[in-house]
């Protein structure tokens, strides 16, 4: 038994005095960072419609009457029930901020708006989408983004990328102050920065919205951390 005992005291204590050399050895964290340029091949659209009249429920109804019929439209371009969406409703009153006597404002109406989330598999279909909801009373775009289906692929080139750029940082910083690089002590990836919507205003258009998806980037960031040696 003290044989066993003397044993786990051995190996405790050189787990212990390599974790000491490890943490009082010289270390260089840096972080890189990788792209990968893609070719988009789907889209995600804000469509709404906004109305105002002078009764609130006259204000929801033509605008619940717009997005049915938007519905309906979106439906005959080819777009399935599970990639629309409705991410807003909104009413809210509007005031006279012009003060009376009395200094109160006045109550002038309302304002009702509602906003559907369009996902386009075939980019070619965008500029009829647009056309076709505009045609019905659509009277606002909200935001325009681009993106792949199949994200796998360029999300590990983007982070193969990320982890070669760390380690061409750390070899010029190490070999400047004159020391080597060792083992990788931590390795934590960071998330990936989907491009930014492209932002449109809309109006009512007789002609299909030429749309240009050109390339998108796909990034991811990479946090490492690097015992120096001499």
């Amino acid at each position: 038994m003290r044989k066993l005992l003397s044993i786990i005291a051995i190996s405790i204590a050189a787990t212990g005095i390599g974790y000491a050399d490890t943490a009082n050895s010289p270390q260089l964290t840096v972080t890189g960072q990788g792209v990968a340029q893609v070719v988009p091949d789907m889209a995600r659209i804000s469509l709404g419609v906004s109305e105002r009249s002078d009764d609130a429920g006259q204000a929801l109804d033509a605008v619940a009457g717009t997005i049915a019929r938007m519905l309906e439209k979106l439906t005959e371009a080819g777009v399935v029930e599970r990639d629309i969406q409705s991410t807003q409703v909104n009413l809210s009153p509007q005031y006279d901020y012009n003060r009376k006597s009395n200094g109160a404002p006045e109550l002038i109406g309302f304002v009702a708006s509602s906003t559907l989330s369009v996902k386009a598999h075939d980019l070619s279909n965008l500029g009829a989408i647009m056309t076709a909801v505009t045609s019905v009373g659509a009277n606002e775009i909200h935001g325009l983004q681009f993106d792949v289906k199949d994200r796998a692929g360029a999300e590990d080139s983007a982070r193969t990328l990320a982890v070669k750029d760390a380690m061409e940082r750390a070899t010029v910083l190490a070999e400047a102050a004159g020391l080597k690089l060792g083992s990788v002590l931590m390795m934590r990836e960071g998330g990936d920065a989907p491009g930014r919507p492209v932002m449109m205003a809309m109006e009512r258009a007789s002609a299909d919205m030429p749309i240009a998806a050109g390339e998108m980037g796909i990034s991811s960031s990479v946090t490492m951390v690097f015992e120096l040696v001499e």
